[in-house]
């Protein structure tokens, strides 16, 4: 006996690109006197624990060229700096400015509230059956 109904993949989708919706609209709501875009919001959250902008797009699942762009703005308003690799000169360094590491907060800030509304009537074991069943899901279609 199958269990689940394919015709309601719409749903699924749907579903997914509406949380997907929701968190970008929720972070350009909190951030909205700086004028960033979703990529470049994408890449100030991640800098802090991943430095190099090829690592940023594996993180994100952001291609490198809108990354590329990202970076270009970002160091052009001054929240982060660039340095070249000694190792491969084709690789930068990236790194939030003082003005950049504010924005940062404001993004970690801003992610904890959407998490807390999202996850507000889940209990913890709720969350870790999203989290293993998210990762399964992912596994099985072999998506890193």
């Amino acid at each position: 006996m199958e269990m689940f109904d394919f015709r309601n993949a719409a749903y699924y989708f749907a579903s997914y690109k509406k949380l997907e919706k929701a968190y970008t609209d929720f972070q350009l709501n909190a951030l909205d006197d700086y004028d960033l875009s979703p990529n470049e919001i994408a890449v100030l959250s991640c800098l802090g624990r991943i430095n190099t902008a090829s690592e940023i797009a594996l993180h994100t699942d952001v291609s490198k060229a809108l990354v590329s762009r990202s970076v270009k703005f970002l160091k052009e308003k001054g929240y982060i700096t660039t340095t070249v690799s000694d190792e491969d000169k084709r690789e930068q360094y990236l790194a939030l400015t003082e003005e950049g590491q504010k924005i940062a907060l404001l993004i970690d800030e801003a992610n904890r509230r959407f998490f807390a509304t999202a996850f507000a009537n889940f209990e913890d074991t709720e969350k870790k059956v999203l989290t293993a069943l998210l990762k399964m899901m992912m596994r099985n279609l072999d998506i890193d």
